[in-house]
């Protein structure tokens, strides 16, 4: 069952109290419990999130209520990603992040980001696995994440463009208020293109030694809450095949006793996909084996299952901003050893 984090729904609650709405009566009326919004542990599950927006948009008249919701959007919404983003040595670093651990605020949120001509690209969808949410999530979903981009550089940004797939509200002026320039709708994708400058000019409030703590916390995190589901068989499974070399998706399902189409089908119910599965199982490995100071990055990367030392160098560059050498050397100071 997909689900998404209190803290999320918190934004939604403040949201129709500065509409004038009485957001507890609301969530009572449709069988959700209020009590629990100040529980940012706890999760909704995604039919009663959906719930609540409909019935939030439908108490507010405001079809760019998501927009509304979006401006109480606060680092904490994100759970400690966004407390891991809010210290990034870059909002690059910052985006790189967010995108990595969506699913620990949603499973049902999709991200990618990516380089592109003249900037980066940032986009975002939900697979729900079930009933589709109403577009209005999708605007908190991306204002929330620029508003937030703002928060963390402490200046306004202006965009390259945004997209957005749903159709035009009566009343655009809205999303032009918040983003400062003509906004695109019914476009492929939902995304925001940031220029290039923005995203890699330094935080002023960056310290990546800390952010890197909230990176393991995240991983942490992530391991608990996916560790009863197919997911974590599949971890355990890719873990044993490691030291041998780059598993391969046949292996790994015939250990499993299904098809290969049976596999990639099961870890697609689960919102994730084989490569992502066997990527953050390298990286929460790479950190533990890089404070075992007796191991060499070579043989880590052999641990790993990389070709080498510099396939091992590239992908902790891309989880982390760093290469392995450097965190370890972080590491060692900030254990003052």
């Amino acid at each position: 069952m997909h689900t998404g984090l209190s803290a999320w729904i918190l934004a939604i609650f403040q949201g129709l109290e500065a509409s004038g709405i009485d957001a507890g009566q609301l969530m009572q009326s449709i069988g959700m419990d209020a009590a629990k919004v100040g529980d940012l542990q706890y999760r909704y599950s995604q039919e009663q999130v959906t719930n609540l927006w409909v019935a939030a948009v439908n108490a507010t008249g405001d079809e760019n209520f998501g927009l509304m919701v979006a401006r109480h959007v606060r680092p904490s919404t994100f759970h400690v990603v966004g407390y891991a983003m809010s210290c990034s040595a870059t909002l690059k670093r910052a985006a790189e992040r967010f995108a990595h651990s969506t699913r620990l605020i949603s499973d049902s949120a999709v991200v990618d980001f990516k380089a592109v001509e003249g900037g980066y690209r940032l986009e975002m969808d939900l697979s729900t696995g079930g009933r589709p949410p109403i577009y209005q999530t999708i605007d908190t979903m991306l204002a929330g994440f620029f508003i937030l981009s703002e928060w963390i550089l402490a200046k306004p940004i202006l965009p390259l463009e945004v997209q957005f797939r749903h159709e035009p509200p009566l009343d655009p002026s809205a999303y032009v208020s918040m983003f400062r320039i003509p906004v695109t709708f019914e476009a492929q994708a939902n995304a925001i293109v940031f220029r290039t400058e923005d995203l890699e000019q330094p935080v002023p409030s960056a310290n990546e030694e800390l952010a890197m703590v909230l990176d393991e916390m995240t991983s942490n995190y992530l391991a608990l809450r996916y560790g009863q589901r197919f997911s974590r068989k599949v971890r355990d499974v890719l873990a044993r095949q490691l030291p041998l070399g780059e598993p391969n998706k046949r292996d790994t399902a015939r250990m499993l006793a299904m098809t290969e189409r049976t596999l990639l089908r099961r870890l697609r119910n689960e919102n994730t996909t084989y490569r992502e599965v066997l990527d953050r199982l390298r990286e929460e490995m790479a950190f533990s084996y890089l404070r075992n100071r007796d191991l060499t990055i070579e043989q880590i990367a052999v641990l790993l299952g990389f070709s080498g030392s510099n396939a091992l160098s590239r992908a902790f560059v891309r989880w982390t901003g760093q290469r392995p050498s450097h965190w370890r050397e972080n590491q060692r100071q900030l254990e003052g050893g």
